[in-house]
């Protein structure tokens, strides 16, 4: 099965000549070879998206599909809505830290999303060595 990734190199299609550039959207697939920035080209190679991760109504890959959100209806309690805030504190730094590291990444990424959660998770880590210090 097929996917829809970004280009790592330069390159064309092959079979139609369509040329692509490095992180521009191809799409890929290894066995049967088909690869082509044009989907119908894709799929006249004989290429096939995995239909469980792509949707091409949603324009793109299974993190586009529509989940089912379910939220406990509980009052939390003073202590958990501390906890929160100091959540808030740890995401403000790490979205800053990121736009800072990453200016070319666009936020509304996913990429951007998974590098600021890494640095969220560097922030806690290193708030867990520090306090063991004391």
């Amino acid at each position: 099965m097929g996917t829809k990734i970004s280009a790592k190199f330069d390159g064309m299609c092959k079979t139609c000549g369509e040329e692509w550039s490095v992180n521009d959207e191809i799409y890929y697939q290894k066995t049967p070879k088909a690869i082509c920035s044009d989907y119908d080209c894709f799929k006249g190679q004989g290429g096939n998206l995995d239909s469980k991760r792509f949707n091409s109504s949603s324009g793109g890959s299974f993190r586009n599909e529509t989940i089912i959100t379910k939220v406990p209806d509980v009052n939390p309690s003073d202590s958990v809505k501390q906890i929160g805030d100091t959540w808030d504190e740890y995401m403000v730094v790490a979205h800053h830290r990121a736009k800072d590291l990453y200016p070319e990444q666009d936020v509304n990424t996913h990429v951007f999303g998974q590098i600021r959660s890494k640095i969220i998770d560097q922030l806690l880590f290193i708030t867990s060595i520090l306090k063991q210090k004391e």
